[in-house]
């Protein structure tokens, strides 16, 4: 049962840790592709801002309406939006300066976008349907290096670069744009430069002056050139791409890395932080209990059984009302365990404690008992040995009576102790011989009657209907059947009647012989106790009613006969013994 519900519990935290782990990681990879798109917006409006300017915007009565964040970006970019409808009318302006146009004919603007009529502004289309309308986008970012460029095709070209000097105007532009000047020979190394970044080369082959012209966002800076085919030297007007710029490298890419790394880096965190929370979490979920029943198992070494309480008392298992706390649930299982160990090992040391004192009054009552016939053995011989006195033949022959009498019952102590300790050590029979228990039960009751101890008593037999012969070592059955009679007419009142019946059940095989007086009974913990080694219902003084051995000397004879024993007993109702054999 416990590996069942530990199976399942760790399925479910192993089930939910990996739930929460796929949200972590969808939630990180969703606010990267969110940072990500951010990023490149930052970057480059034109790329993808304005079809997600056409995505996002919604369709009113009054218009159409942007995202404001994307809207923003346009100011960072120093650019400026409009809307046109299908006539080329302006719908929608935004940050849009006033020498721009209104009104677009139909082949002005796509004069303006192309370059073939001059503008001042660099323009960008997007045309998409949503919703059944026709959204058309007209972006523009000024156009700062080509004015410069022109200047600088107008100027002659300088014998000597080296001495070339810019007019102040297109110095303050350049600063004001953030942009820079190169001069190339027909080698392509520069020959003079003008507020040029350390990121920029100063020298070009014809493949790397195309790469830089043509994918601006790969190295962080937009340029265009001017040849000038009679000297073969190259004008280079340059400016910062996005606002960023770095050395050979795409500012986009490394935004991105940075975005993913970051990501990645949280998502990590994340996933160390619940695996952090999830150890704790599970030390004291498990470890809590199980330092608990280690704590518990150790007291028990120290023959205290008790549950470990906390300062109220309390079992820590278990809450004030009784119930188990949540954690120790799970190992319920084992913590009843451990109780019904602990119970049984302080009922078993209360036992033995018991047993221990049963134990020394047993052995101060036999030591009574022995002392008790040998003093009179030993009275009787000093009288005999006397010299100063001639006892009479009739004298003589009462003493060595009260002797032999006192000596057969310090005999029969010494017996009784010898076999319970062969029994314990499981001491088979002898030999087996087949037995008429009829005829052999009824020697055995005549001779039990004739006993002077139990003339006072009533003892019937009752046998078998048919003739019963079965194998048995009779010396040990006969100590059995005579003990047993002992024990019913000696702890009762004189005139207790005691039957002695033999039945042979065919239906199951089964010999029940059973003794059944009508004497005072016992209680029960008497019958609990009847067959313990040490253990007497009566009192030890009474020497010649046994030795205290008798019934445990009996039951471990049953057994060993191959034969259980059973008792029924209540106070004032008498006993029943049942000895059975399979």
């Amino acid at each position: 049962m416990i590996r069942r519900r530990l199976a399942l519990r760790f399925i479910l935290q192993l089930a939910l840790v990996g739930g929460i782990v796929l949200v972590l990681t969808a939630a990180t990879f969703v606010v990267i592709a969110i940072k990500m798109d951010e990023a490149e917006l930052s970057i480059e409006f034109t790329s993808s801002g304005l079809q997600k300017l056409v995505e996002s915007s919604v369709i009113g009565e009054d218009g159409i309406a942007f995202d404001p964040k994307l809207l923003e970006k346009i100011i960072r970019q120093d650019g400026w939006l409009q809307t046109l409808d299908t006539d080329g009318q302006v719908e929608f302006a935004y940050q849009v300066p006033s020498d721009v146009p209104a009104r677009y004919k139909p082949g002005e603007l796509i004069a303006y976008s192309t370059g073939e009529n001059p503008f001042p502004y660099k323009l960008y289309l997007w045309i998409q349907q949503k919703h059944g309308k026709l959204i058309t986008l007209v972006y523009g970012t000024p156009k700062d290096i080509d004015p410069v460029l022109e200047q600088l095709k107008q100027r002659s070209m300088p014998a000597e670069p080296a001495s070339l000097k810019l007019p102040g105007a297109l110095t303050d532009q350049l600063e004001a744009m953030n942009g820079y000047i190169q001069l190339l020979d027909a080698s392509g190394r520069e020959v003079y430069a003008y507020n040029r970044p350390a990121a920029v080369p100063d020298r070009y082959s014809v493949h790397e002056l195309a790469l830089w012209s043509y994918y601006p966002e790969r190295y962080g800076y937009r340029i265009n050139s001017a040849f000038d085919s009679a000297s073969g030297q190259t004008w280079i007007v340059g400016q910062t791409y996005g606002g960023r710029a770095s050395a050979g490298l795409d500012p986009l890419t490394i935004e991105l890395e940075q975005v993913f790394l970051t990501g990645m880096a949280t998502l990590l965190g994340l996933l160390l932080l619940l695996f952090l929370a999830l150890s704790l979490w599970q030390a004291h979920r498990f470890g809590v209990p199980m330092l608990h029943m280690l704590s518990w198992i150790d007291r028990m070494t120290q023959m205290r059984y008790e549950e470990p309480t906390d300062r109220k008392g309390v079992p820590r298992s278990r809450t004030s009302k009784g119930r188990w706390r949540r954690r120790y649930r799970v190992f319920s299982d084992v913590m009843l365990s451990l109780r019904q160990l602990s119970r049984s090992l302080a009922r078993e040391r209360q036992l033995r404690a018991e047993t221990e004192q049963q134990r020394e009054e047993w052995i101060a009552g036999v030591t009574h008992d022995l002392k008790t016939p040998l003093a009179s053995v030993t009275g009787y011989a000093h009288l005999l040995t006397a010299p100063g006195y001639q006892w009479t033949p009739e004298e003589v022959r009462q003493f060595s009576s009260v002797i032999l009498e006192k000596a057969t019952h310090m005999d029969q102590l010494i017996t009784d102790l010898e076999m319970t300790y062969r029994l314990k050590n499981g001491v088979q029979p002898p030999s087996w011989a087949d037995l008429e228990w009829n005829g052999w039960l009824a020697e055995v009751v005549e001779h039990a009657r004739s006993h002077p101890d139990f003339q006072q008593s009533v003892i019937s037999l009752d046998p078998a209907r048919d003739q019963v012969i079965r194998p048995i070592y009779a010396p040990w059955l006969e100590r059995v059947v005579y003990n047993l009679i002992a024990n019913a007419l000696l702890h009762n009142p004189p005139g207790t009647s005691l039957t002695v019946k033999l039945e042979q059940r065919l239906a199951d095989d089964r010999l029940i012989l059973s003794f059944i007086d009508d004497g005072v009974g016992m209680d029960e913990v008497t019958v609990e106790r009847l067959f313990e080694r040490y253990y007497r219902g009566t009192a030890t003084t009474v020497a010649t009613h046994g030795s205290g051995l008798g019934m445990a000397v009996t039951k471990g004879l049953t057994e060993a006969l191959g034969g259980s024993i059973h008792v029924e007993s209540a106070p004032g109702k008498g006993t029943t013994i049942r000895l059975e054999w399979r």
